[in-house]
């Protein structure tokens, strides 16, 4: 690490990513790094710095505004709101390893994209539509691909909610989405790796995501509300069915 990033605290060995970055950038907070009304290194500097992608560094960020300690400001990037950590919606690290409660953040998840892939429909600019689009291809072409492209699998398919999310032009929905994604992350990897030692993933999740698109693209809203409550409820159950397959298997 370079720069700012010289005087942070350690990483933590088994840590995910997200949890890492963001510890990075609280200790940098709370310990004065970067003063309050300071603007942080852009997304690609920060993201340099760690050697991780941008998509690690939008999570830690959004982390921290949940937290109160970051903020936004349009087109100017990320500004330090306070240097003391507020309480607010957190999901303990610990709920991960139960499948009641994993079953609980998923719903929690449904709530959210559902009614944002119907607002997406009706709001969604152009520009929006295609960086769907493209999103979808993005996750078509990973999903021809095995080993080492799992983790960029999982991204992709990130990238295709994240998409959605950004095309309902309210920014409240990509900040929770951004937040449950950055627990969910661990989760979905070790779910497509699951998949994986039994054969290869389905691609029923690559045509979900191009219906998905094209409902959006064509303005009907109650198709893709319809399109993703399916998708979402699929996209569960073959998660929580692979990682109870894995927890049977090391029994």
């Amino acid at each position: 690490m370079t720069g700012n990033l010289q005087a942070t605290a350690l990483l933590v060995d088994g840590a995910t990513l997200s949890d890492q970055v963001t510890e990075v950038l609280r200790h940098n907070v709370v310990n004065g790094v970067w003063g309050v009304g300071d603007l942080l290194p852009s997304e690609t500097a920060l993201a340099s710095d760690f050697d991780v992608s941008r998509t690690v560094i939008r999570e830690a960020v959004s982390r921290l505004k949940a937290e109160g300690m970051l903020s936004s400001r349009q087109g100017r990037g990320a500004f330090v709101a306070s240097n003391r950590p507020r309480q607010g919606f957190a999901i303990p690290e610990c709920d991960m390893e139960s499948q009641r409660k994993l079953a609980q953040i998923l719903e929690l998840r449904m709530g959210l994209e559902i009614e944002a892939a119907a607002i997406a429909a009706l709001r969604a600019t152009p520009e929006a539509r295609l960086e769907i689009q493209r999103t979808a291809e993005a996750y078509d072409q990973t999903n021809q691909s095995d080993g080492p492209a799992v983790a960029t699998g999982v991204s992709a398919d990130l990238e295709f909610h994240r998409a959605v999310c950004v095309a309902t032009g309210n920014d409240y929905y990509l900040g929770l989405f951004n937040y449950l994604v950055a627990s969910l992350r661990e989760t979905m990897l070790a779910g497509r790796l699951q998949a994986l030692k039994r054969g290869g993933e389905s691609r029923d999740a690559v045509q979900e995501h191009y219906d998905i698109a094209a409902s959006i693209a064509e303005g009907d809203a109650e198709c893709a509300r319809q399109r993703m409550r399916d998708h979402l409820q699929m996209s569960s159950a073959r998660l929580l069915a692979q990682l109870k397959t894995e927890e049977d298997s090391g029994e």
